[in-house]
């Protein structure tokens, strides 16, 4: 953990703080929060997970990662957007637009932190 952690970590940190720019800027009264915790969350632990299962057998990383990443997508999926989607927000567009834009910032940034990573070892 201690060389993916803190990189990790002040993506998160940042993205958190563009996030909150965002809304500032665009003077939003309710901020859509659930999806920041949720790829927070999910993200450490999947990182976590990927990464012990490595330290115990070689070539394990990649294939969990990318596994985990796809579940992580779809539960994000049903978690976020169904609930908003069923419940007939007024601005579910703009908080399906900010789910899929955290999530592909999300996937640059730990695909390029976990690419390091892996070729550190």
């Amino acid at each position: 953990m201690k060389t993916w952690g803190p990189p990790l970590l002040l993506t998160y940190a940042l993205w958190l703080m563009l996030h909150g720019m965002f809304y500032y800027v665009l003077d939003r009264e309710g901020v859509f929060w659930v999806g920041d915790v949720y790829w927070i969350g999910t993200g450490v632990a999947l990182f976590g997970l990927a990464q012990s299962l490595e330290a115990q057998k070689k070539g394990r990383f990649i294939p969990v990662y990318f596994v985990g990443g796809l579940l992580r997508m779809l539960l994000g999926l049903g978690a976020v957007i169904l609930p908003l989607s069923l419940r007939d927000a007024p601005n579910f567009q703009s908080a399906a637009l900010q789910f899929v834009a955290a999530y592909l910032f999300m996937l640059v940034a730990e695909s390029a932190l976990a690419i390091f990573w892996i070729k550190k070892q």
